[in-house]
């Protein structure tokens, strides 16, 4: 008999403790970083820059090429910004992606691959800025 008291309780506990755990509201949706952000440089230029606060660079050679030509010794000066794959999927302009050589998606805006620059270290750095006159932070133009 104190056996089926001490089971009796002890679903009654379990009971209780299942009834409060489904009128536990459901935990909010993971919140994803955003993959770029804006940063402003010494200027007080409004950049584009990846989600570290890392400004994004274009290259003009990779203009209208099918894949982005920054590869080996190039692309350890300057890194470019490879997606997951889900992120690939996720993306709404101006953002969008290219396949590199390599099957990973680099990540592109208004249709050009996008890179960083070793040498930035701190958030607003522009270094990379003009050089070789084929490298070019983002600015985003203030709408009227």
């Amino acid at each position: 008999m104190r056996f089926n008291k001490i089971i009796g309780a002890s679903l009654c506990v379990a009971l209780l403790a299942l009834n409060a755990w489904a009128d536990d509201p459901p935990p909010p949706p993971e919140t994803k970083a955003p993959l770029t952000t804006i940063v402003t440089n010494d200027d007080g230029e409004k950049l584009v820059a990846d989600s570290i606060g890392k400004t994004l660079y274009v290259f003009d050679p990779d203009m209208n090429k099918p894949t982005p030509t920054c590869t080996g010794d190039c692309a350890e000066v300057w890194p470019p910004y490879i997606l997951t794959d889900e992120e690939a999927l996720d993306l709404k302009a101006p953002l969008g992606h290219v396949l590199r050589a390599n099957n990973k998606a680099q990540l592109t805006y208004e249709g050009r691959p996008v890179y960083t620059y070793a040498f930035d270290r701190v958030e607003g750095d522009d270094f990379g800025d003009g050089i070789g006159g084929v490298w070019h932070y983002i600015e985003l133009e203030e709408k009227p």
